[in-house]
């Protein structure tokens, strides 16, 4: 057998072969694998964002919020606008202080 006709004749068993369309042991384990796969992940990912929405609700909307109703009914228990106004800038500095604070600490380690 010469050099060209084996090199055709393994090239036509290699398209016999990527070609195939029957199952194997092998394609049906990879299928089984592809399905759990992509169940596994669509529950992951369901975990995942309930946990980032709970996460942004606690770290985010829900402070806000509670910061809104603070204010919100000191505003209406004291009827002063400036009071209110004071007490926002006063927690506005404490926490740029805290933010400074929290930064220089960081540089530091």
């Amino acid at each position: 057998m010469s050099v060209s006709s084996r090199q055709a004749q393994l090239d036509r068993e290699i398209d016999r072969i990527t070609k195939a369309t029957t199952n194997t042991a092998v394609s049906e384990a990879q299928r089984e694998i592809e399905a759990n796969h992509a169940s596994i992940n669509e529950t992951q990912l369901k975990k995942l964002i309930d946990l980032h929405d709970n996460v942004l609700q606690n770290r985010g909307s829900i402070p806000l919020r509670k910061l809104y109703h603070k204010y919100s009914q000191l505003h209406l228990q004291e009827g002063d606008l400036q009071n209110w106004a004071e007490l926002v800038d006063r927690d506005l500095r404490v926490l740029e202080a805290t933010i400074e604070k929290a930064k220089i600490n960081q540089q530091e380690e």
